[in-house]
């Protein structure tokens, strides 16, 4: 009997450990469950923010790559536009430079040529006063020369006094291929005292590239009545196409 007994409690104790245990290990997979579940659900939420992160990063790297290169278009135009300022500066510049250089060249050109008509020019009265000299005599050449003096002299006493009134002149300068006579001294000086309003001294002196004629200097004012002017004239009235 006491061995029954015993055997009785030891298979009661046995299923009583074992109800324990089997609640212990109920109750401890209970909590393992609830906590991986916690888990998992913490790891899902976890989960469904980092989507979230990444969706919303992955929106504002797409919204500043168009930033960026909308930004790169604009910059590419403003590059362009800049370009081709530069570029029409630049041929500008270099169309103005070439009509620069194309008027410097034609001023060059104009100023030479103008030097080479003066030359030509100078050559020529000196040869005209070379041919009058050989082909008139010495007392046609006097009589040329007289009949110049007779025309300018005539033509001083109808000029306006207006210019000179109020001058100060006292002294003309005369210059002439041959010495003024007595007479047309008196004459000259006459018409330019009463021209004036002054007593009018004559400086006379010879010059005979004039070839004939007379140049009266009174004042700023001056009449070139030489026969080298009115040659010099001739000539550049036929190289205007006059």
């Amino acid at each position: 009997m006491f061995l029954i007994a015993f055997i009785v409690i030891n298979l009661v104790t046995f299923l009583a450990m074992v109800l324990v245990f089997r609640r212990v290990m109920i109750s401890s997979s209970y909590e393992e469950t609830s906590r991986l579940q916690a888990l998992n659900l913490e790891n899902a939420q976890k989960a469904t923010e980092l989507q979230e992160k990444i969706e919303e990063a992955e929106k504002q790297y797409k919204e500043k790559l168009l930033k960026a290169e909308d930004e790169i278009r604009r910059l590419k135009e403003r590059a362009t536009q800049e370009a081709e300022t530069v570029r029409e500066q630049i041929l500008t510049k270099a169309k103005g430079e070439k009509d620069r250089m194309i008027d410097q060249a034609i001023g060059a050109k104009k100023k030479l040529r103008e030097e080479i008509e003066n030359e030509l020019l100078d050559k020529g009265l000196e040869f005209s006063r070379n041919i009058l000299v050989e082909i008139l005599s010495e007392e046609h050449q006097k009589l040329v020369h007289e009949g110049l003096l007779e025309e300018i002299l005539s033509g001083l006493e109808k000029i306006d006094p207006a210019p000179f009134k109020g001058a100060a002149i006292k002294q003309c300068r005369v210059r002439t291929p041959r010495g003024l006579d007595a007479r047309r001294k008196e004459w000259l000086a006459g018409i330019l005292s009463q021209k004036t309003g002054e007593n009018i001294s004559l400086e006379e002196s010879i010059d005979k590239d004039l070839i004939a004629g007379v140049i009266v200097h009174i004042g700023s004012f001056m009449v070139d009545g030489s026969l080298a002017a009115r040659f010099k004239k001739a000539s550049e009235h036929i190289r205007h196409g006059g």
